[in-house]
């Protein structure tokens, strides 16, 4: 017994080890033994997941296993097939199938097999490596029919005189990681046997079981007490387990294709001995040091400290299994704790605790498992975890004597999950083999992570007492090149101020027009006399430099010249919407504290009455036309204060942002240079005077010497007018909302050259709309950093939300995790920003100024400060950053997050659908809820949920549909979400009972009660939230076929698993069938001519 444990594998040593510490292994007399009865055997548990996975998608090859030994010498090929032969006969599973009886798998075994190896000569191919490397993924891809035995495939290609490759695959359903190295033993004992030495075969020892034997005690063996335990362990341990968010490269599609890739990459020669000698210090093993470090890196990666993943056991217990071929392999969740930033060698005993527990519990089947949990059905991931580690051994290799064999295994092109990470060790080196999925993942997101892991291990075996937060991810170099490459060029800002900087061509093209509002035109002259007259005024009336001003204007002229003249005078402005309520005017008023407001006479009124003094500009023409057309003294410095914009914190209460002079001009001067700005510019001006848009597209025009031309109130909320001004005006340069944008025709606007979108997220084919014939750019900035300080240039087409881009001229970009560290691309932190843009700090605010903007811990931003965004980003392999929400409002569902720009963007790509935003909700009885707001309100919204349902996850759809002619806006042009009704709660949720409303709906309704044992089933009810688990879905189908002579797929069914859904399917299926048989009858009572013009003009209709 001591020696047969010596040699196994550490991993199965560890496992086995365990088990037997805990009282798992079960006494001889509770052994496999052969079966009583010779039919076909039941499923196992294992085989019966594999099955059903079968059932749900069929026709892919995500569990096949491909091999491929090289094989260098003299090869007997008959040598080689009779061994084959002679492993085939010895194992009954390799000569197995599936076949289904009344819903129920069995297995049954082809007694007399003929084994073939068929042998295709390559050397006369041009490229017989390229040959045979395309021979061996399209023998590995091929889906095999589990009903039909065998279920794996070989074939030998020969590459040169000396040279041959064998190709195995076998489905997983008969075959394990284990079972290859029974393979590859008994396979060089036959041919050993075949070309001399006849005692070879002798040396193998007789089998004391089948497989199928095997199947049937473990049905047998878990009843009574054991079971209990066993299913009450797991509930507990994974009560309340979090869905692990992995960082992705796109959105989960709504249904898992199984489609895949694998990278392997091997680790620092000196990694092993590392390892080693770490797991003796701790009193653990390689397996537990590795695990651990793998964790550890998701911690990193997602900053979760609750995780859940899977590991996969050998599942061999029982002496009788060890040198049994087939399919053993039990998935055991793990759920570690690394909250509290544990040093790793703390991390390592809790995880060798999970470890053990898990293991000391590993009979449970994991498809009984998951009944026992029973977790949220969600068609687009796998249930329990959807990442998977496995650390292995390399295994005994093919040895066939007197030749030289090297085998690989054959990537099949599938993933099983969305992150399958295989640590193998072998005696002079380890490598990382990760299959991932490409649905969510890139190839070089797969190599950050590879090479994230170096690092980490390498830093942990270094130090073991290091913090999980001080882990590095990334090299000296790698850190490096985050923290300097991807920052914003050098920026020559001229020291001027706002005023100053304008003044320079209003004397230049005094004549040149600089501003047209509704009826009113003015020249850069006329405006610089008007604002330098109204800054003298503004000194008399008491305004000091370093004062501030509110101004309460409507969008005309006045609102220019006073923005102007408050800035010539040395304040600052303070820009309020009229329309603002009374209660946030007064907020603002009282902590902004200005000198003097600024205003109409028909809007006074609705300035709170606190003893500020107001001008009124529209009652003043007399008074300024006697004040002096110069400008006056002691204008500003560029570090004087420009403006003072408010905006909502997390708090909802109005804080107050400080900019200066030069952080305007700073944004100019990179603003022409990014957009080649000229004086033949046109720029409209459409954001509230109170948006930091707004300061963009003033001074991007008037401080280049181009045109602004200012939408009025009438045309900023008509889209008609909107789209006559942009068109007549000719305007060249446009930062509109995407909201907005969406309900105009850039088609009409030929002149327009510039198109700059911010502030919100928008579907990719809003790009695709605009972009043609023009310049698009996406763009990024909070009200804290002088409009933009991140850009991208959005060229081709989008299928998706396009990245937010990278720092500006004189700007820098950071992404950290929550200690400030900077974090490996594609994993998601906290964008910090920094430049020329960055705001003085927040008004009568030094707390929250001191939190927000933060010491440059890597002394890379010109003045020394960060701004902490609290916005989510990841910083793509090309150094652009993609957006992907508020830390602070990360939306979830059923403890699944939902980032609500996805959903968006599928809605928005929706039939119909012109505008839409998507906000979650609480219901009265408590539950949260995704509502959909979509507008026209002529929307056909069970169209619009059959839609989504084909584009989104289920857990991502929306429970609830609003239709509005138009969404409500904010005057900034954002979707103004206090303004958006309530569902009505009988107008969309899905669950609400409602009864069967057909023939085919009583029916299915009548089945799902029968199967569910429940009263009644409504029919927007789910059948797995009622109880129902995969093995009565099988069942189902099975009584579908039966009752109404209906085929309906598994997957169908998973996307819509209520009655209605149901019902649907059917219904189509029985409404083809006939349309099948109709056209069957037309053709037998016609002629021969008839039905060949018939078959012909098909033909030609499907072509």
């Amino acid at each position: 017994m001591i020696e047969r444990l010596a040699r196994l594998p550490e991993d199965r040593r560890t496992e086995l080890l365990t088990r037997l510490r805990a009282g798992a292994r079960q006494t001889s007399a509770a052994q496999p033994a052969p079966r009583r009865t010779t039919g076909p055997a039941p499923l196992s548990h294992g085989q019966q997941t594999l099955w059903f996975l079968d059932r749900l998608a069929p026709g892919r090859a995500t569990y096949n296993v491909g091999t491929a030994f090289r094989i260098g010498g003299r090869l007997d090929v008959p040598a080689l097939r009779g061994a084959l032969a002679s492993v085939v006969a010895r194992h009954e599973v390799l000569r197995t199938g599936f076949r289904e009886e009344a819903g129920e798998a069995r297995q049954f075994v082809v007694p007399d097999l003929v084994v073939e190896l068929p042998v295709r000569d390559l050397r006369t191919e041009a490229e017989p490596e390229a040959e045979a490397e395309r021979i061996a993924r399209a023998l590995a891809r091929a889906p095999f029919d589990l009903a039909r035995a065998p279920l794996w495939r070989a074939e030998l290609l020969r590459t040169a005189d000396d040279e041959q490759i064998l190709l195995l695959v076998v489905h997983h359903a008969v075959f394990d990681g284990w079972s290859s190295g029974v393979f590859a033993g008994e396979l060089a004992a036959y041919y050993a046997a075949g070309t001399g030495d006849a005692a070879a075969a002798g040396r193998i020892e007789p089998l004391p079981v089948q497989y199928g034997d095997y199947a049937q005690w473990q049905r047998d063996r878990l009843t009574g007490d054991r079971h209990r335990q066993l299913t009450d362990f797991w509930r507990n341990t994974l009560a309340g387990a979090p869905t692990l968010e992995l960082p992705a490269d796109r959105a989960r599609p709504a249904e898992i294709s199984y489609r895949g890739a694998c990278r392997t990459a091997a680790l620092p020669p000196r990694t092993g001995a590392a390892v080693d000698e770490l797991a003796r210090s701790a009193g653990t093993t390689p397996y537990v040091v590795h695990l651990s470090a793998f964790l550890l890196l998701l911690h990193r990666c997602t900053a979760q400290d609750d995780l859940v993943i899977g590991t996969p056991v050998a599942g061999r217990d029982t002496v009788e299994a060890e040198n049994l071929i087939g399919f053993f392999v039990n998935m055991l969740p793990l759920r570690a704790d690394l909250s509290g930033d544990p040093t790793f060698r703390e991390l390592l005993d809790r995880v060798a605790a999970v470890t053990r527990d898990a293991l000391g519990h590993a009979e449970l089947p994991f498809d009984a498992l998951v009944e026992a949990v029973r977790p949220r059905r969600d068609p687009s991931r796998s249930p329990v975890f959807q990442v998977v580690f496995a650390y292995q051994n390399a295994g005994s290799p093919l040895t066939l004597p007197g030749l030289d064999v090297d085998q690989r295994l054959i990537d099949p092109g599938t993933s099983r999950f969305d992150l399958s990470w295989s640590v193998v060790t072998g005696a002079e080196s380890t490598e990382v083999a990760v299959e991932f999925s490409t649905d969510l993942f890139d190839p070089e997101t797969i190599a950050q992570f590879q090479s994230a892991y170096r690092e980490l291990l390498a830093t942990v075996t270094r130090d073991p007492g290091c913090r999980a937060s001080r882990a590095a991810l990334m090299s000296a170099e790698e850190r490096e090149e985050h923290l300097t490459r991807w920052n914003g060029p050098a920026l020559a800002v001229p020291p001027l101020s706002v005023p100053a900087a304008f003044e320079r061509h209003a004397r230049a093209t005094p004549d040149a027009t600089a501003l047209v509002t509704g009826d009113e035109q003015l020249t850069y002259g006329e405006l610089d006399v008007r604002a330098n007259r109204l800054a003298h005024l503004l000194r008399e009336r008491g305004v000091k430099p370093g004062g501030r001003v509110v101004l309460c204007l409507p969008r005309a002229a006045d609102l220019v010249t006073a923005v102007l003249a408050v800035l010539k005078a040395g304040a600052a402005y303070v820009p309020v919407d009229p329309a603002y309520p009374a209660a946030r005017m007064t907020a603002i008023l009282d902590d902004a504290a200005p000198d003097l407001i600024v205003t109409h006479e028909a809007l006074a009124d609705r300035l709170p009455a606190d003893g500020t003094g107001a001008l009124l500009l529209d009652r003043s023409a007399d008074v300024l036309a006697s004040r002096p057309a110069d400008a006056p003294d002691r204008g500003p410095d560029p570090a004087d204060l420009a403006y003072v914009l408010y905006t909502s914190g997390t708090t909802g209460v109005p804080k107050g942002v400080l900019v200066e002079h030069h952080s305007v001009v700073g944004f100019v001067e990179a603003a022409r240079e990014l957009f080649d700005l000229t004086p033949a510019d046109r720029v409209l001006g459409y954001a509230a005077a109170n948006f930091d848009v707004s300061v963009g597209e003033m001074f991007n025009a008037l401080l280049t010497g181009a045109r602004l031309h200012l939408a009025t109130d009438a045309q900023r909320l008509d889209v008609d007018a909107l789209q006559h001004l942009i068109e007549s005006a000719g305007i060249t340069v446009t930062d509109l909302p995407p909201t907005v944008m969406a309900l105009l025709k850039p088609e009409r606007f030929p002149s327009l050259r510039i198109v700059f979108v911010g502030g919100e997220a928008f579907p990719g084919e809003l790009v695709n709309r605009w972009n043609p014939g023009r310049r698009f750019f996406n763009g990024y900035g909070p009200t804290e950093c002088t409009v933009t300080m991140v850009v991208h240039e959005c060229e081709g087409q989008w299928a998706s939300s396009p990245p937010i881009g990278l720092p500006i001229a004189g700007h820098v970009a950071h992404v950290v995790d929550r200690h400030l560290e900077p974090v490996p691309y594609g994993v998601a932190g906290e964008l910090l920003i920094g430049g020329e843009g960055l705001a003085r700090g927040y008004l009568g605010a030094p707390e929250l100024t001191q939190e927000k903007f933060v010491p440059d811990p890597f002394g890379s931003a010109p003045d020394g400060r960060l701004y902490r965004t609290g916005d989510l980003v990841r910083r793509r392999r090309d150094g652009s950053l993609v957006f992907l929400g508020r830390i602070d409002k990360q939306v979830k569902i059923r403890g699944l997050r939902i980032e609500l720009g996805d959903v968006e963007a599928a809605l928005a790509g929706a039939t119909g659908v012109d505008q839409v935003t998507v906000v979650p909700w609480t219901d009265p009885r408590g539950d949260r809820h995704l509502v959909a707001y979509v507008a026209p309100d002529s929307v056909d919204v069970p169209g619009l949920r059959t839609e989504v349902g084909q584009r989104l996850p289920r857990y991502m759809a929306p429970s609830y549909y609003v239709t509005l002619p138009a969404l409500p806006l904010t005057v900034s042009g954002k979707v103004d979400h206090r303004a958006l009704p309530e569902p009505e709660l009988d107008g969309g949720d899905p669950t609400a009972h409602t009864e069967p409303r057909n023939d085919t709906e009583r029916t299915l309704a009548g089945v799902f009660a029968g199967l569910l044992r429940r009263e009644r089933v409504g029919v927007d009810e789910d059948f797995f939230e009622l109880g129902g688990n995969s093995l009565q879905a099988v069942a189902l189908m099975s009584r579908i076929t039966a009752l109404f002579e209906a085929t309906v797929s598994l997957s169908e069914f998973f996307q819509a698993p209520t009655v209605a859904g149901l019902a649907a399917l059917v219904d189509t299926s029985r409404a083809s069938a006939a349309a099948e048989d109709d056209l069957m009858t037309r053709i037998e009572q016609m002629s021969e001519a008839e039905a060949a013009r018939l078959l012909q003009a098909e033909s030609g209709a499907t072509r």
